[in-house]
């Protein structure tokens, strides 16, 4: 027994280090690829890259289990044989699968992924665009790592190693130490004992797309993205391509003529995303009265009262507000950061319009929903997060209280570079709706707001004081709707209602309301607008206010997705394949409004 468990972890290793070795054949063959990379990240990236290294080792692990289970129990015996013709066998079949990856990222740059296994349905595109002895290069060296491999393996872990018998009677002992050896394997798997399982974004520790890239495990993103394939891939088609594109093309038109409504053109600014802040705890919006902070800073601002999310998840909130881009109703770009790097962001934008303080605040856990990486892509020069802060500032569950990353971002706009831009996420108001403070509303929800607004007065309070309120302009938009106490559910138009707010001293307008109705996607085009920067490359962000562009707002969830207009409301189930809402007169062209959209939107998906 001893004898198998020792070689058991030794195997664990042995993938480790199987792994590490194929990391460093990628850096040196790829190496014109990290020219911008410096030596310290490329080394940096063999210790980030051990997280999904170990997560796919116990899968490995697990199934060498699973393995083991047969002959123990049919034969009472430890095999021995078996697992190293398991890791022989596989050891051939990765290498082969690395090498080619490795190969392929030198001209695509990325990794294999779920859509990139389409070429193998055409082999001859794949030869097409390879020198004629590659192949012949690529087959030696399989050959010769394989057996390199395999000898290690042979030298160091397998020699000397017999299969042994054991007693009936053992079984009852041995068995149920098997299975809680392969249990103690989702460990590394899941690789965190937090809320959020492993993804791709813990890979991107670095504003260096190379040295991210050499992190990943690309065995581990291959499964990963074939896990997701059917959504990745899917284009949603209601009408020829060109209708569609003629129909957004209409509803994103501009005229370029719009109010000004800053007092210069390179303020300070700060977007603060609120946590759940749906419209229905907003008085002025027609909510309830919890939130009497923000209601007095509607009187020193700006309030869009007509603005609708992008959808109803946190991480496609994110997507919309850094990078004005919609999502998908199956699945959310952030989770394919070979897609997502693709994107224009606001932070990168406005870095190359003189910007040079950029800095991304959130009190939870960075690589929750792939986070990391979006923020990474996004290029934000810092990132602040929960393991910034003292582990007495943080709540049961998601992370730092409010009250204490205000107090932090306050401190970085004092200390910041001029012009800067900071991004703030709240964290209170999601459930479990855990705040330090004495109850003030019997609902969990309308409490933890009410907390969050507390902390909101208070961090103003100190920006006027310290005098940081003068020529910054404070942006607080909501990442989605909520059900909240009126059990809105997300098919309904006003669960997708949310609350945007322009505020400080750097605006030339105050105590008005904007009752234009946009989306959430639009807060990019609308903020570089007004700071003299031009915003075609967000596509699917409009300027609000500029006086020609069309008052709409297209939004989804799974599978369905919605388009608001003035007096109109429509959503669309996809899975049912009918309308579910569809109020207000509407024509024929109105009713292919959102299915343009999203044909279009998914199109642009599949094609990054």
């Amino acid at each position: 027994m001893q004898q198998f468990y020792k070689q058991y972890f030794k195997t664990a290793l042995y993938w480790l280090i199987f792994f590490a070795i194929h990391r460093l054949l990628f850096v040196v063959f790829n190496l014109n690829y990290a020219a911008e990379s410096s030596l310290l990240n490329l080394l940096a990236s063999f210790v980030v890259g051990i997280r999904l290294d170990a997560s796919f080792a116990g899968y490995l692990m697990l199934l060498t289990v699973v393995i083991q289970l047969f002959p123990l129990l049919l034969g009472r015996r430890y095999c021995f044989t078996c697992t190293k013709w398991f890791v022989y066998i596989f050891s051939v079949l990765f290498t082969g699968v690395l090498l080619a990856d490795t190969n392929l990222y030198s001209y695509w740059a990325r990794h294999i992924d779920g859509a990139a296994l389409e070429f193998v349905k055409t082999p001859g595109i794949i030869m097409n665009s390879v020198r004629w002895y590659e192949p012949i290069i690529y087959v030696f060296v399989w050959l010769v790592l394989s057996f390199g491999f395999i000898k290690l393996y042979r030298k160091f872990i397998a020699k000397h190693v017999n299969d042994e018998r054991i007693r009936p009677i053992h079984l009852l002992f041995h068995v149920p130490l098997l299975l809680f050896v392969g249990a103690t394997m989702i460990l590394p798997i899941r690789g965190t004992l937090g809320v959020a399982p492993i993804n791709t974004g813990v890979a991107y520790f670095s504003s260096n797309l190379f040295a991210n890239n050499a992190a990943i495990n690309p065995l581990w993103n291959m499964a990963y993205s074939m896990k997701r394939l059917d959504a990745t891939q899917k284009v949603y088609r209601f009408m020829d391509d060109e209708k569609a594109e003629e129909i957004v093309n209409d509803l994103m038109g501009e005229s370029g003529d719009y109010e000004r409504l800053l007092k210069s053109d390179r303020p300070n600014v700060v977007v603060i995303l609120l946590e759940s802040f749906a419209g229905q705890v907003i008085e002025s919006m027609g909510g309830e009265a919890v939130t009497p902070n923000l209601h007095k800073l509607e009187e020193e601002g700006i309030l869009f009262s007509q603005i609708y999310s992008a959808s109803n998840r946190s991480d496609k909130g994110l997507v919309a507000t850094i990078a004005g881009y919609p999502v998908l109703p199956s699945y959310s770009i952030i989770q394919y950061p070979d897609k997502s790097q693709s994107l224009s962001f606001l932070p990168q934008k406005l870095k190359q319009n003189g910007y040079k303080d950029l800095m991304f605040e959130y009190g939870g856990d960075i690589e929750f929903k792939n986070m990391n990486s979006l923020v990474k892509l996004a290029g934000f020069d810092r990132i602040i997060s929960i393991d910034d802060f003292p582990v007495d500032f943080q709540g049961e569950k998601w992370g730092v209280h409010d009250e204490y990353t205000f107090q932090r971002l306050a401190k970085e706009i004092k200390s910041a570079q001029k012009p800067f831009f900071h991004f703030y996420f709240t964290l209170s108001s999601h459930e479990p709706y855990d705040v330090p403070m004495e109850r003030m509303h019997e609902d969990d929800y309308l409490n933890s707001i009410m907390y969050t607004d507390k902390c909101l007065g208070a961090f103003f309070e100190t920006v006027k004081e310290d005098g940081l309120w003068d020529n910054t302009l404070f942006i607080m938009i909501a990442d989605h709707g909520h059900r909240g106490p009126l059990n809105l559910t997300a098919d309904m138009q006003s669960y997708n209602n949310i609350p945007m707010l322009w505020t400080g001293g750097a605006l030339a307008k105050q105590d008005t309301v904007i009752n234009k109705i946009g989306s959430q996607v639009d807060m990019v085009s609308t903020l570089l607008s007004q700071l003299n920067i031009n915003s075609d490359e967000f596509r699917f962000s409009k300027n609000i206010l500029d006086k020609e562009s069309k008052p709409f707002a297209f939004f989804d969830y799974p599978d369905a997705m919605g388009l608001v207009e003035p007096e109109k409301y429509q959503l669309f189930d996809n899975k049912a394949g009918r309308f579910i809402h569809m109020q207000g007169e509407q024509t024929q062209l109105d009713s292919l409004k959102a299915k343009a959209f999203l044909q279009v939107l998914s199109i642009d998906h599949k094609n990054r």
